[in-house]
């Protein structure tokens, strides 16, 4: 019945919905993977799909059968988290050669993008089974370089990534020498999302010691980070890795050598592990000059992570009468969210920025509207620089006090000149 329609009496109408959208960031990161498993059960994880692998489900675990799948499932436990997985079973190969084997399985993990197929399967995640991926692993895949190329699992994955935006790659690079290591972390010299680590962990998984890949630690110290601090915001480096016993290739480090090979390895966007089992990867692999300033796991992931957030909570400013309340709605909301970031030490500062250059009268006519955000996000500390020199001047206050103290003692025979 219309508002305008003549009535006697009084009329009611609600609405429930909030006026100032409410923004905020996924406060745990869900780990993406996709790996061949030979031995899984077809029906729990049938090929190229999406399954939900629960962590702390024993009987789920046992269908995964004997793989790198359930070690990396295993090396995650070893983190001390416990969630879902948003898992992608790829083909496996049953060719002998194992170069043949290799590189027909690298195939099935970077699938087809328009087939949705190996790690393009990720994309449908969220709409699958309720979970989109904020990293993207494939342990014992994603550190070859065949034929001399690219690793193409990564190179899929960082699409995929950057199309979910606020996702990370965890990749391992060769184990062979740190010299192939920064050769491979050169392929990805413009990515902002892939993290490279050399060497592989010594991990116990129940069989005595064995030598795995370092990612899937790296992505459940990631996510423990995260749900300590409930959010993306904080560094997750320079804390030990739980599960990790030793590396697989000792990684020397000295505090203070800029020549020391883990330093080396970090300038060149490459992470290690130091002193046993410290995780020391600051820096993504971009180091291109055009990205650099980037570099920063933290700062990106920051910048990812609050763009991305904007996006859901807005829409629902979409078909509104475009009037000055909405706009300035709108305003308000961006506004609470960044001063919250500020709050938390994720960002230092921000401002929001109406302007009448982007937002002419044609633009308006048309429905569209262009809000300008300006932030900086708060640094980790990386490069402390600790610089001691002589001071003199500090025997002339010895002096004084000296001759302070004995003139105090009241005794005669005791005399202070200059």
């Amino acid at each position: 019945m219309s508002g305008t329609t003549d009535f006697v009496g009084v009329r009611r109408s609600s609405n429930l919905r909030s006026t100032v959208a409410r923004i905020d960031t996924r406060n745990s990161t869900v780990i993406g993977m996709a790996l061949p498993a030979p031995l899984a059960d077809n029906t729990a994880f049938p090929i190229d799909e999406p399954t939900v692998l629960s962590l702390d489900n024993p009987e789920q675990l046992e269908l995964l059968g004997a793989s790198m799948a359930r070690d990396a499932v295993d090396q995650m436990l070893s983190e001390g988290i416990v969630g879902d997985v948003a898992f992608v079973r790829t083909p496996h190969s049953t060719l002998s050669d194992p170069a043949q084997k290799l590189e027909a399985e690298v195939n099935g993990i970077v699938g087809s993008a328009g087939a949705k197929t190996g790690v393009w399967a990720l994309l449908d995640a969220k709409s699958h089974i309720k979970l989109e991926p904020g990293c993207i692993i494939a342990p014992g895949y994603m550190s070859h370089r065949l034929g001399g190329a690219a690793n193409p699992i990564v190179a899929a994955s960082r699409t995929v990534a950057d199309r979910i935006i606020d996702c990370m790659v965890i990749a391992d690079t060769p184990s062979s020498s740190i010299a192939n290591s920064i050769e491979w972390a050169e392929d990805f010299a413009t990515a902002l999302n892939v993290i490279g680590m050399y060497p592989g962990g010594v991990v116990n998984l129940g069989a005595g010691n064995v030598t795995r890949p370092l990612s899937a630690h790296v992505a459940a110290a990631m996510v423990r980070r995260d749900k300590e601090t409930s959010g993306p915001y904080k560094a997750f480096w320079n804390r030990a890795l739980q599960g990790v016993l030793a590396p697989s290739v000792p990684v020397g480090y000295t505090d203070g050598d800029v020549s020391s090979e883990a330093n080396q390895l970090a300038q060149a966007g490459v992470g290690s592990i130091i002193e046993g089992n410290l995780l020391w990867a600051p820096f993504t692999t971009a180091t291109d000059p055009t990205v650099k300033s980037w570099r920063s796991i933290k700062k990106i992931r920051t910048r990812l992570a609050a763009s991305k957030a904007m996006l859901r909570p807005m829409r629902q400013y979409a078909a509104e009468d475009m009037t000055p309340h909405v706009v300035s709605l709108i305003y308000r909301a961006a506004d609470q969210f960044l001063s919250d970031l500020v709050t938390l030490g994720a960002l230092i500062s921000y401002e929001l920025i109406w302007s009448k250059a982007q937002n002419p009268a044609t633009l308006l006519e048309a429905g569209g509207l262009r809000v300008k955000m300006r932030w900086a996000e708060t640094p980790d500390l990386v490069d402390l620089q600790l610089y001691d020199e002589p001071m003199p001047e500090a025997f002339d206050l010895l002096e004084a006090a000296i001759a302070s103290s004995l003139s105090q003692l009241g005794l005669s025979n005791i005399r202070v000149t200059a």
